[in-house]
């Protein structure tokens, strides 16, 4: 058996390592572990505590295990705590020791250290546009003190994908390991299924079973959010068998402890698929060694795709196949939509349209836990404007409201995307930050948990209970137009 063979991308800030990270395992055909700290920091902003760094830092750990896990003979990893250990120095003027020893005990095949001739392209989430070269050196001065087997990445995107290739090209053939016979184009994720009715189209990968293209035919037009790992490596992700976070990313379950990241780990395994028809394609993701390590249940899961017309049918069947433990779990959905949708229009163009006037109040969020604190939102309308302050303060979460159907429409053009959610006890509403080009319409059937310490999982808001041989099913529609 060969040795996994591990690539990580490093450097400064807007130097391309989540664009080339995502392409490079396109064209291996392989996993990736996305850079943690954007998703960790997706609520705040740039703004973090020495405990954030360590929060980040554990996080960042865990995504890397679970892309070695689903790697196939090299695995490459976009950003890493090296990046973690040069960020915590300059704000803080300290790196916690964990992590030190963990840098120094941690062994990379290859290095690619990103070149800062790329142009600086403004993120909420990224700092110091002006200190690229003086973290660049930082960066260049660590690798050859820890005699790091690294090498300098520059030029365009292509160019650097070019570079890339030649160097892990090399790699494999030290390692005796086969090279790609052709690229793979983007996304980086095989196994691509496709449902087309008269008027529109709908594409699915079997990695998370996750819906990533909604196009109507008659002009072309692509509803959904293309993913840019840049911004938000996802589409519309399945949240199972978690939604939203826990304090510490863990939970407690008869005295024995566990970990499991925000919003669960359906979203990166791979389905298979159980049938597809002219119309309907199903997924099924059935429990395992490494899902048991983290999640110590029996379970089965089945994932529907319906598409009849410009309606897109969800439905889920959680099954309990345990003879006697019962279940405990949580699902819901994430789905991106571009927004905006046309060339000539922008982000407040658009609103939410409910089914009838609403009053809603917001649960506020802190680092993605629930605070315990509520803020007005509408108070007996049926519009709500969209604009990028109004998720200055992460996600709006709503709980046991009273409206099944919920619109996305624009005053420029008659574009919409609808949602129909029937029995979701809670819904989520996100953008990435200002800029980012896409909203989340999220039905669930769960929430985050509250600030606080770990806690039992049978005790969490939300958890549902499925005693032995039952099945939890649920169903949400989306129609494009």
């Amino acid at each position: 058996m060969h040795k996994l063979l591990r690539v990580s991308l490093t450097g400064p800030e807007s130097t391309g390592k989540s664009t080339l990270a995502a392409r490079l395992a396109a064209h291996y055909g392989t996993s990736f572990a996305p850079e943690f700290a954007r998703e960790y920091l997706a609520d705040s902003g740039p703004h973090y505590t020495p405990e954030d760094i360590e929060e980040i830092a554990r996080g960042q750990v865990l995504a890397e295990a679970h892309a070695e896990a689903q790697a196939n003979g090299l695995v490459f990893y976009d950003s890493d705590l090296l990046v973690i250990k040069i960020w915590s120095e300059h704000a803080f003027g300290t790196c916690p020791e964990w992590i030190l020893r963990r840098i120094s005990q941690q062994h990379y095949d290859l290095v690619l250290l990103m070149g800062i001739d790329l142009p600086w392209q403004p993120d909420p989430l990224r700092e110091h546009p002006f200190l690229r070269q003086q973290f660049y050196d930082l960066y260049q001065r660590e690798l050859r003190e820890q005699m790091a087997n690294f090498a300098e990445i520059s030029g365009n995107e292509d160019r650097r994908f070019t570079q890339a290739c030649f160097l892990i090209d090399e790699l494999l053939r030290g390692a005796s390991l086969p090279l790609p016979t052709s690229p793979l184009p983007m996304p980086a994720r095989p196994d691509q299924y496709t449902l087309t009715s008269p008027s529109c189209r709908a594409t699915f990968a079997a990695y998370g079973a996750e819906l990533t293209s909604l196009v109507t035919l008659a002009d072309g037009l692509e509803y959904l959010w293309p993913a840019d790992p840049a911004v938000w490596a996802r589409h519309a992700p399945v949240l199972f068998p978690l939604v939203g976070r826990l304090p510490g990313d863990a939970y407690y379950h008869e005295g024995r402890d566990y970990s499991l990241p925000q919003h669960g780990f359906a979203r990166d395994q791979m389905f298979t698929v159980a049938q597809q028809s002219a119309s309907q394609l199903v997924f099924q993701l059935r429990h395992d060694e490494k899902t048991r390590a983290v999640f110590p249940f029996a379970f089965e899961l089945t994932i529907t795709y319906t598409l009849r017309d410009a309606l897109l049918t969800v439905r889920w069947d959680v099954r309990n196949p345990a003879p006697e433990q019962p279940l405990l779990f949580s699902i819901g959905a994430h789905p991106a939509l571009r927004c905006p949708l046309l060339p000539d229009e922008q982000f407040e163009d658009y609103f939410f349209e409910f089914d009838h006037p609403v009053t809603l109040d917001r649960h506020l969020l802190q680092g993605g836990l629930l605070t315990g604190q509520t803020a007005p939102v509408l108070r007996n309308e049926r519009e709500l404007p969209l604009s990028y302050e109004l998720f200055a303060d992460d996600a709006l979460v709503f709980k046991h409201y009273d409206f099944t159907r919920l619109t996305l429409r624009s005053h420029k053009s008659a574009h919409f995307v609808r949602f129909q959610f029937d029995g979701f006890p809670y819904l989520g509403l996100w953008t990435k930050g200002p800029g980012a080009g896409f909203v989340c319409i999220e039905p669930w059937h769960g929430i985050a948990s509250p600030t606080g310490e770990p806690g039992e999982l049978s005790e969490k808001e939300g958890i549902l209970t499925l005693e032995p041989g039952q099945v939890f099913s649920a169903a949400y529609t989306i129609e494009i137009g």
